[in-house]
């Protein structure tokens, strides 16, 4: 009688303790809106925001992410510059739904709300101004296909997908009386291409998972205010390539190396200076199963390298917060490492 009483209460202290990350996480998701701060690029983190992983027939994989993108340097090439004028902050929130239509087919749909920031006037004697923006964000539905379905007998996974990024955001947000810049509006006003895919490898013995994602954005024109103000941002590829495994005591990492590409945006059909780039970031991540079918991720990212076409200012570092909700009809549990390794 005695042990039945301190496994329930064992399991009862288990249940506090999730619960209590859950309210956590919440907090600290209200509390980074309340502060009203924002980013330097239009939209939301969509293309790179997808999860590395495949669902199946009747399964559901639902993530809430919130990413705190610190845009404080500046750089001219691959020089960084240290006459900062202003600085930029993004927070976002994203919830993404992956649904399995089929043993091969899945679709996936993604949310965002959006909050910017920019400071000007950081080294002037009249002091700084700062301008803020918040609002839906834009969105993304993909179907995708699974050639390969991971098994207990095939550890390889290939997926490939399809879709377009949905124009739901405002774009002509003012401050006092004056359009925003397009840099500053919570989306970009253009329906957009997207194409993407997922490899990955697993080691069973040593429970690793390899994997490699790639996305691909061909950009739409959006027209502004009129007629002769039409704007284009800059097409986009993101490629990543990580690894993620086991920890002790049920934690599990991730590691990731990120390279991102942009082209130049382009204003009626001309070239705008100071646009486009290369980005490689470096990506570590702790995840922990809170329960069977819910894990906690929390990520930090740094630039290793890059390459900007003009003089702009660019990331200084990213930190993220994901939880992972995954309904699998036939069976329970997370493989480590790989609902959360984002």
């Amino acid at each position: 009688m005695m042990q039945v009483i301190k496994s329930r209460t064992g399991r009862d202290r288990l249940r506090r303790r999730r619960v209590f990350l859950i309210i956590l996480l919440s907090v600290f998701l209200v509390s980074s809106f309340a502060t009203a701060q924002t980013c330097s690029c239009a939209g939301a983190p969509l293309i790179s925001s997808q999860s590395y992983m495949a669902v199946s027939k009747g399964n559901l994989l639902v993530g809430l992410t919130w990413e705190h993108n610190n845009i404080s340097d500046l750089y001219n090439g691959t020089q960084e510059l240290t006459n900062r004028s202003q600085q930029r902050i993004t927070n976002t929130a994203l919830l993404e739904v992956n649904y399995g239509l089929s043993n091969h087919f899945f679709v996936t749909g993604t949310l965002t709300f959006i909050n910017k920031q920019r400071t000007t006037g950081l080294q002037n004697s009249s002091g700084e101004e700062t301008t803020s923006t918040q609002g839906i964000g834009d969105g993304l539905l993909m179907l995708k296909y699974n050639l390969l379905n991971q098994s207990l007998w095939n550890p390889y996974q290939l997926s490939v997908g399809a879709g377009a990024k949905i124009p739901i955001a405002k774009t002509s947000l003012q401050s006092n009386g004056l359009s925003l810049n397009a840099d500053m509006q919570p989306g970009t006003g253009a329906w957009d291409g997207v194409g993407w895919f997922l490899f990955s490898r697993t080691f069973r013995s040593a429970n690793i998972n390899l994997h490699m994602n790639g996305s691909y954005r061909s950009t739409g024109t959006n027209t502004r205010f009129n007629a002769s103000d039409r704007y284009k941002f800059g097409n986009e590829f993101v490629s990543v390539l990580g690894v993620s495994g086991p920890m002790a005591d049920r934690f599990s990492y991730s590691i990731i190396v990120k390279y991102r590409t942009t082209s130049s945006d382009k204003r009626n059909g001309n070239v705008l200076p100071n646009t486009g780039g290369e980005w490689l970031n470096f990506r570590p991540g702790v995840g922990y199963p809170l329960s069977d079918r819910l894990s906690i991720q929390l990520n930090g990212e740094i630039p290793l390298y890059q390459n900007l076409k003009g003089t702009q200012p660019t990331t200084s570092y990213i930190l993220s917060g994901s939880l992972f909700f995954y309904f699998n009809k036939s069976e329970t549990g997370f493989n480590y490492g790989h609902p959360g390794s984002r």
